[in-house]
């Protein structure tokens, strides 16, 4: 049978108007209560439209139509209902990407390379004009005094 005739009928079972349907959603919902018949719409998984859904139920009939096929809910499958239809989805809880950028200068001094040491002094072993001279009068064999160079 056609949805339209199954809402039909279940209309005329309550007393109520028939809801104006659009035909070319594939899913939708249609609460039946005494008080009138309404289409509710789905956009994606909601907690809200599940409990909208769920007070439907206690009031009155609802159909779930889906591609054609209607199925009236009810409160022995609303379990697996929840979960299929409107349980929101499990999200990822693994740890999220640093995203935070670093300043240019951090960027820039990580990235820059040691420089090769061409002198001693950029070693570290920056001596003094007066060290030097005092080095090369005690390194003399004749002072009598051995001293190791560095």
């Amino acid at each position: 049978m056609k949805p339209q005739i199954i809402i039909d009928n279940y209309c005329r079972l309550h007393g109520v108007a028939v809801p104006a349907l659009d035909h070319s959603a594939t899913q939708y919902f249609v609460t039946i209560s005494p008080a009138g018949a309404r289409v509710l719409y789905p956009r994606g998984a909601s907690k809200i439209l599940g409990r909208v859904v769920g007070e439907a139920m206690k009031r009155g009939t609802v159909l779930h139509v889906r591609n054609g096929w209607v199925t009236p809910l009810t409160w022995e499958g609303w379990k697996q209902t929840w979960e299929r239809l409107f349980a929101p989805k499990a999200r990822n809880k693994g740890s999220e990407p640093n995203r935070v950028r670093p300043y240019v200068s951090e960027i820039f001094e990580t990235m820059k390379q040691p420089g090769a040491a061409k002198k001693p002094r950029q070693r570290g072993f920056e001596r003094t004009e007066l060290a030097n001279r005092a080095i090369t009068m005690l390194s003399n064999p004749l002072s009598g005094v051995r001293v190791e160079r560095i």
